[in-house]
């Protein structure tokens, strides 16, 4: 009867779908797996065939969470029934979660439920984990062919310029591609993370923490370039409050996250870079030069004072942040490219203040 009844669930065309609570007396399990769910409601209804509790339970869903909500304000203890040999904190949480469901470990079907459970909180999400490792070293030649596209250019406009006016050149667009790719690779990622099909301190793993900042500060780079190139901000508006894909804010939490996790057990005062940095440590500081430039050229058709004067405050927050960065030789060294946006920004900004300058000693002879 039992190999039957599993059958049929096979067979069944119907699926829950977004996460399912299994419900009792003793708390709630939360699966997102339809599978997983479909097969742990088969064993709740076995687990007492001699009783109507269980049923009763999953009937009276009201008053379940009712007490489970109370249970969690008073921050009560479920009860483990296992044996010493298997209480480490990972058999604990497959135990809480059968007695949460409503599956005591004498209950027939307990083994089964148990091997369910481990599957989707263990053995699944690190397989996946370990397939993902297998796919970023696919496209890791993609990466490299960026670095290598970097160095390049990094003499003359600097990487992003040269991506941002690029022609139609095979190694252009092999680039582009690449980035694509890239992109797409880390967005997968992100959407298993978030399907909880991943270990739960997956984002907390320094292989994955750094393999996600460099790509950041490779990459994003060229993303803020292909804004720009194909003139979104003038429809959306600028890169950083409207253009900027969501995988690169959830990078920068990793790495604040690891960051503050490191200054707080480190005893050791930081090294000064005694070099520039291989990319430049802040990997929007494209997106920023694009935001001061626009200004300057507002502040030279200004002629409103009040105005004016907010947009020379603007540039002269984003002269000071540059500077720091650049002392600080947390920028790489196609940002000083003889052609780069930033060294024309520069160049605005100086003449700017010249013809300011001059304005300010004509108004004073006069």
């Amino acid at each position: 009867m039992h190999v039957a009844a599993a059958e049929q669930q096979q067979k069944s065309p119907y699926r829950p779908f977004g996460n399912h609570a299994l419900c009792s007396a003793e708390g709630a399990a939360c699966i997102d797996d339809p599978l997983i769910v479909v097969k742990l409601l088969h064993l709740t209804f076995m687990a007492d065939p001699g009783s109507s509790s269980i049923e009763e339970q999953h009937i009276s869903y009201g008053d379940l969470v009712a007490e489970i909500s109370q249970n969690v304000l008073s921050k009560k203890r479920i009860r483990i029934e296992e044996e010493p040999t298997r209480s480490s904190g990972y058999s604990a949480g497959v135990s809480m979660a059968l007695e949460a469901s409503g599956i005591r470990i004498q209950d027939m079907g307990a083994a089964e439920a148990r091997e369910c459970l481990e599957t989707r909180m263990w053995r699944r999400p690190n397989m996946n984990c370990a397939s993902l490792a297998i796919k970023l070293a696919k496209v890791t030649p993609c990466r490299a062919q960026i670095e290598w596209y970097k160095t390049l250019c990094d003499d003359d406009m600097g990487y992003y310029d040269c991506f941002k006016h690029r022609k139609a050149a095979k190694r252009d667009a092999k680039v582009n591609m690449n980035r694509i790719k890239l992109g797409h690779f880390w967005d997968g990622l992100l959407a298993k993370l978030q399907d909880n099909e991943l270990p739960h301190d997956f984002h907390r793993r320094s292989k994955w923490v750094n393999a996600a900042q460099f790509y950041k500060l490779l990459v994003e780079p060229l993303d803020i370039a292909e804004y720009y190139r194909c003139k979104l901000h003038e429809t959306r508006g600028h890169y950083l409050p409207h253009g900027r894909a969501r995988r690169y804010e959830v990078f920068d939490r990793w790495w604040n996250e690891g960051e503050e996790e490191v200054r707080e057990a480190a005893t050791w005062k930081k090294k000064k870079r005694s070099k520039f940095a291989g990319l430049t440590q802040d990997s929007c500081f494209w997106a920023k030069v694009e935001e001061a430039r626009e200004c300057v050229k507002r502040a030279r058709a200004e002629k409103n004072p009040a105005k004016l004067a907010k947009l020379w405050d603007s540039v002269s927050g984003f002269e000071g942040f540059a500077n720091r960065l650049i002392e600080r030789k947390e920028v790489s060294v196609d940002v000083m490219a003889p052609r780069s946006s930033y060294s024309l920004w520069v160049e605005e900004v100086k003449e700017l203040k010249l013809k300011r300058a001059s304005s300010v000693l004509v108004g004073v002879e006069r």
